[in-house]
Order: C-alpha cells, then sequence, then structure tokens
C-alpha cells in the first residue's frame, strides 16, 4: 500500500470506501484492532455499563496517534468530516474518575476535543461507543 503522505484526497476516499462495511481497522503501529464505526448513540455510560469495559476504549494517548494520521483518522471519521461520531473513552484523569466524571472524544469540522467532566448519565446523538481489542496476528 501507498503511503499516506503520498496519497492523493480520491485514493483516501477510495481507502475509505474499503473500509466503509468493515467491522475493524487493524493499527499496526498501536498492535490493537478498532472498531470502525461507533455504535450504540445516545445512551448514557451509566445506561451502557462501560465502567464494566473501560479498559477496551480507547485512551487519550491513542485517540491521538490516530486523529494525527492522515490514514486512520479519516477512515475512523476523527479527521473533522463528521460531527456524528463522538465516543466514551477511558478517564485519562484519577481526579475526575474519583468524582465519577467520564471521557469523551469529539471531533468535528473545526477542532478535535477531549471532554473529562462529563457525569456518567450525560448522553447525546452522536456521542457513542468504539471498542478497541489486541489484534491476534
Amino acid at each position: 500500500m501507498k503511503e499516506v503522505s503520498q496519497m492523493s484526497n480520491k485514493e483516501l476516499i477510495e481507502l475509505v470506501e474499503e473500509f466503509k462495511n468493515k467491522e475493524w481497522l487493524y493499527i499496526k503501529e498501536l498492535a490493537i484492532d478498532v472498531e470502525v464505526k461507533v455504535h450504540d448513540k445516545n445512551k448514557s455510560w451509566k445506561e451502557l455499563k462501560l465502567s464494566r469495559r473501560e479498559d477496551e476504549l480507547l485512551t487519550i494517548e491513542e485517540c491521538i496517534i490516530l486523529a494525527n494520521n492522515k490514514k486512520y483518522s479519516k477512515i475512523l471519521k476523527i479527521d473533522g468530516s463528521s460531527s456524528e461520531d463522538d465516543f466514551f473513552i477511558q478517564q485519562p484523569f484519577d481526579l475526575n474518575r474519583n468524582k465519577g466524571y467520564v471521557a469523551r472524544f469529539d471531533a468535528d469540522s473545526g477542532r478535535v476535543v477531549l471532554f473529562c467532566g462529563r457525569g456518567p448519565q450525560s448522553s447525546n446523538p452522536a456521542l457513542g461507543v468504539r471498542f478497541k481489542r489486541k489484534h491476534k496476528d
């Protein structure tokens, strides 16, 4: 496969189309698979019982790597092309976790944002879940 920096916009769009119907994307640099689509939208952390599965959510460090990679960010729609694919992530701050706050990752046409002070009962039509798993060779 061609290096991302050498890909035209047309080639990137074709790449996105290729992954449109796939469930998981292999992230070689992190040795994980990430769900391509955000699901279970408009449900709260509490309603989804994500405390039990927080280790299956992306970390902020993983989100930064994905968002800064042209190919991955395009496929996962965290490049600013969608404001409907925000997702819960692991809470990076112990102080907030101790207060019961949850974290989410948002990307829209003008910015990429990390929110760490939301209550576990908050929901939003654009907010959902994107799980990760260790990649099996």
